[in-house]
């Protein structure tokens, strides 16, 4: 199977597993954080020979990690909500300890996932606009201009209302560019450090000026042309 793991009010889950579906050969499950987290027994070995894990729900149904083919990552974060009565220190230990276990659960999949977590967010790789827009100026991105007061906390400087742009294993999607924005959007994605990327961008001054990046992209905007790159990824 092909899991997606995404919040319950993640439309765009839902939107890419229709999408998906007649376009690959397996069974595409969307599974909550929060029905992953809660399950019953949750079960994670490691040897030298490999890792194998297993999570038995409530409703007798379990998820072996043998079955899973390929994941699209959505999980910006653990749910916590059982862990409220517990003292504060408490809590904020056993919910390290469950992020831990997550990232490092994700790390250990075998499969193809869209995309790798990362210490900053379970996702995959996350920066702030300070950090994006230094990693667009290095790519060979035009930017707009950053202005960081030091009495006053950063002012957001991206927008996702532009020209959105996918790249997806140093391949871009989305409309026609020449060689030089391509190539330097292929270099922002690999700085940014995920396999898929959503860049934001418009023309100002007559050149390709970056607006902001996510590692959470909206699918429909990519449109069939995404979703059968993704799934050409799920079939290798």
């Amino acid at each position: 199977m092909i899991l997606i793991l995404a919040d319950a009010h993640d439309a765009g889950a839902l939107w890419l597993r229709a999408t998906l579906t007649p376009l690959v050969a397996m069974p595409l499950v969307v599974l909550t954080p929060a029905r992953l987290v809660y399950a019953r027994t949750i079960m994670h070995h490691m040897d030298s020979s490999g890792t194998h894990s297993c999570f038995d729900f409530g409703d007798g149904t379990s998820l072996h990690s043998s079955s899973i083919r390929g994941v699209v990552n959505r999980m910006s974060g653990a749910p916590t909500d059982h862990f409220s009565s517990a003292e504060p220190r408490e809590r904020l230990y056993a919910a390290s300890e469950l992020q831990a276990f997550l990232l490092g659960w994700l790390a250990s999949l075998p499969c193809p996932l869209l995309n790798p977590p990362a210490p900053e967010s379970l996702a995959g790789a996350w920066h702030t606009d300070v950090v994006a827009t230094q990693l667009a100026a290095l790519a060979g991105l035009r930017c707009r201009p950053f202005v960081i007061d030091a009495d006053d906390p950063p002012q957001s400087n991206s927008t996702m209302t532009g020209t959105a742009h996918f790249i997806l294993d140093g391949k871009v999607i989305g409309p026609m560019l020449p060689a030089r924005d391509r190539d330097a959007l292929i270099q922002f994605a690999h700085l940014w450090g995920s396999r898929l990327v959503q860049v934001e961008t418009c023309q100002e001054e007559g050149r390709l000026t970056f607006l902001g990046a996510s590692s959470l992209p909206h699918y429909q905007r990519g449109g069939p042309t995404l979703v059968r790159a993704m799934a050409q990824v799920f079939a290798t």
